[in-house]
């Protein structure tokens, strides 16, 4: 079984590492990535035991003296924007299918597109509409992905449209992931670039490789890149139906006014372990007070806690989950309309 490296029973685990060092502690997103060191049980042994929920999910590596290593004895690892980590899976906890790659369904396709540099941007990005198997819908609808190519390789989020669309799950949809340079991501995901102008223009560009109007359109990110799906959407609300926020960031000033959100759409989900994300950043406390705050704003609002932590292991696993949440209106109509 997948789960007896490193040591779990019931809540219980045993982190061991075995090697010759002076010290070894473990980071990882249960602790915030701050060094908690293991205990030596004997020469070149070195342990630590820690209770966590049955379903939890975490990132995690051992500095052994100055140097950050996986974990040898876990065959569990992950990728992320910063390389590879090792991944504890408790026994409650499993990746969906939709995540994974199935090989006898049919498959919809990603084309990349290059666009130049333009006023909306000094540099050549890249952007990759994804066509489904088949839609059947005159209108399809267009899921837009901030960090668009992380949530192609990191977010498995191609295999997810093509189980979900497979299984009737969600409609027929296309998706929009729209890349975007690291050293660029905090300026243009702000409250006051043209990222947002940008983004239309794109996808009037996506309708017309598509040879398609596109219907209802939600915005997705993850942590910065789900500040900015809401804001675009607070601030083009003729344009946008709803947000998918992971682990949202939402540095919204205090007195900002959230209009008229109605028929609006908001799932929102955070790690239970996001309290001080680059070293202060509580996460979850932020995602608390914002879904009361858009509720008022008489948005649909749908908020999720898990066991996990900032990282794209919590992101690919509950993307399925906020698809089908998304969309659940627009399935019981079609559904209703079948049964007719």
């Amino acid at each position: 079984m997948e789960n007896k490296i490193p040591e779990i029973k019931n809540n219980c685990v045993k982190f061991i590492y075995n090697g010759a060092a002076k010290k070894v502690s473990i980071v990882g997103d249960f602790n915030n990535w701050k060094k908690e060191p293991l205990f030596q049980i004997k020469e070149n042994e070195w342990a630590i035991t820690k209770e966590f929920p049955l379903n939890a999910r975490f990132d995690y590596k051992f500095v052994v003296d100055k140097e950050e290593l996986l974990d040898p004895l876990n065959p569990n690892k992950t990728e992320g924007g910063f390389g590879f980590s090792s991944e504890l899976h408790m026994p409650r906890f499993h990746y969906p299918t939709a995540t994974k790659f199935q090989e006898n369904i049919p498959h919809g396709t990603v084309k990349k597109y290059t666009i130049a540099s333009n006023k909306y941007c000094d540099y050549k990005r890249d952007i990759y509409l994804y066509k489904p198997h088949k839609t059947t819908n005159k209108k399809s609808p267009l899921l837009i992905f901030q960090d668009g190519l992380e949530y192609i390789i990191f977010g498995a989020a191609q295999n997810t449209l093509d189980y979900l669309m497979h299984k009737e799950e969600i409609p027929g949809t296309y998706a929009l992931f729209v890349d975007i340079r690291k050293e660029n991501r905090p300026k243009e995901y702000s409250l006051n670039s043209c990222y947002g102008e940008f983004l239309i223009d794109t996808i009037q560009l996506a309708e017309k490789k598509a040879n398609m109007k596109f219907g209802k359109k939600y915005l997705i990110g993850a942590s910065l890149g789900g500040f900015v799906s809401v804001a675009l959407l607070l601030k083009h609300p003729d344009i946008f139906n709803g947000v998918i926020s992971q682990s949202g960031v939402f540095p919204f000033e205090k007195e900002t006014d959230f209009g008229n959100l109605d028929k609006k759409i908001i799932y929102m989900d955070s790690g239970k372990y996001e309290t001080e994300v680059n070293s202060s950043l509580n996460i979850l406390n932020l995602n608390k007070k914002y879904k009361q705050k858009f509720k008022k704003s008489g948005a649909a609002v749908f908020y999720k806690e898990w066991n996990d932590g900032h990282s794209w292991g919590n992101w690919k696993a509950h993307l399925p989950s906020a698809l089908k949440h998304i969309f659940a209106a627009d399935m019981r109509d079609t559904a209703r309309s079948k049964g007719r």
